[in-house]
């Protein structure tokens, strides 16, 4: 079986954490009410719900290990630092792992093409 979720990286208080999102993870999220998918294309487009996203942000901290109350995340993503524009790409990468966020392609590898001569009909 393969792996579904990449590894992502989250920031609080000036640390860096390492989590690999779950299942679980999401539908710890999607038993508050929070429509999971709705919420990473608000992100992508714009205007997600500060609140719900202040929950999905306390979920993935407690995830990583770290003691954050609710008021502490909301006033995290109410900030608007790097920070948390870095949460929502997690966020987002977590929900669609197939959508590769600012990442650069990985290069194709591109084997020259044999040079075939035109064949001529003998007349």
């Amino acid at each position: 079986m393969s792996e579904v979720f990449r590894e992502i990286e989250l920031t609080w208080d000036g640390e860096e954490y390492t989590i690999v999102p779950s299942m679980l993870l999401l539908k710890r999220i999607k038993a508050k009410g929070i429509n999971n998918l709705f919420l990473a294309n608000a992100c992508m487009q714009g205007g997600a719900d500060t609140i719900d996203l202040a929950v999905a942000h306390n979920i993935f901290m407690k995830e990583a290990g770290v003691t954050i109350g609710e008021d502490e995340s909301y006033g995290f993503i109410m900030s608007g630092t790097d920070a948390m524009i870095g949460f929502q790409m997690a966020y987002v990468s977590a929900v669609l792992p197939g959508i590769d966020l600012g990442k650069k392609p990985v290069a194709r590898s591109q084997k020259p093409r044999a040079k075939t001569k035109a064949k001529r009909k003998a007349t």
